[in-house]
């Protein structure tokens, strides 16, 4: 999954670009501020101005992505409200890694993964795009046990953490292998399993 391309109408937003890009192909140790400024076109003097520090960028990338999800122009609906939607959201992970290769798994768990213990700013803007993920699985889960669809013993919070390593996991599979076969099938027994706690199969 690609994220959100922003239009390059200043050096700030130029600099945010290149580093989302680079972040999420190669990961935040990988990547240098030098290369970002290349990508971006800009000097020194325009990162220290807006950024201060690579932890700094790193910091408004991830906000960056929180507002993108969050709004129209999210690459797949978050507010599930549908079994189907439910379908389209963990499918569409297994097709955005494949059209682009298998190069890369999410941009947040990318990101994160590279964060040591001292990074507690940045650690909590991770956490916080992936308690926004959970708690709206969470609700669509709690919405379907209050009208009755799935069985009264089924947690929507653990359901809201399945999804998640789900694709967390087969994303990070995908992109190790560079094969997304086994996220593919992972996504198709994990929506059997959801089925399976339907009651009397509600569609």
């Amino acid at each position: 999954m690609k994220t959100k391309s922003i239009p390059a109408d200043n050096a700030r937003q130029r600099m945010i670009q290149a580093a989302q890009e680079l972040f999420h192909l190669q990961g935040i140790h990988a990547t240098s501020v030098d290369q970002v400024l290349r990508k971006s076109g800009t000097g020194k003097s325009q990162f220290s101005h807006y950024f201060k520090t690579k932890d700094g960028l790193v910091h408004v990338v991830l906000q960056n992505i929180h507002v993108w999800l969050r709004g129209p122009d999210a690459p797949v609906n978050y507010g599930v409200q549908t079994w189907q939607d439910l379908e389209t959201w963990l499918r569409f992970f297994v097709q955005a890694q494949q059209r682009y290769g298998c190069d890369r798994a999410c941009p947040v768990g990318t990101i994160g993964n590279d964060l040591s213990d001292k990074q507690v700013l940045l650690r909590q803007d991770v956490r916080l795009i992936f308690e926004w993920v959970r708690g709206q699985l969470s609700r669509f889960f709690a919405e379907r046990r209050a009208l009755g669809e799935i069985k009264d013993t089924v947690d929507p919070e653990s359901l809201a953490d399945f999804c998640i390593v789900i694709v967390q996991g087969g994303l990070f599979v995908g992109k190790i292998n560079r094969d997304g076969s086994a996220f593919d099938n992972t996504v198709s027994h994990a929506l059997a399993y959801l089925k399976s706690i339907k009651q009397n199969h509600v569609e």
